[in-house]
């Protein structure tokens, strides 16, 4: 499982778990809960997006070592 895979199910959990707080009435938990949760998924889209421009990278050091 990947890094940003990993962190997409973090912030699933940090939902679910919200959600419970927020069923039990501990809205301020919840929001903080909601709040680490974005938190998580934006850092698991940053790594996937920068992903493609790392292994481009290597890509181009392998090839011009090559040469």
């Amino acid at each position: 499982m990947s890094d940003a895979a990993l962190m997409r199910d973090r912030a699933s959990r940090l939902f679910a778990l919200a959600l419970k707080a927020r069923e039990d009435g501990l809205l301020d938990y919840a929001e903080q809960l909601i709040q680490l949760a974005s938190e998580a998924v934006e850092h698991a889209t940053t790594m996937e997006n920068q992903q493609p421009a790392i292994q481009q990278e290597q890509a181009q050091s392998v090839n011009d070592r090559k040469d």
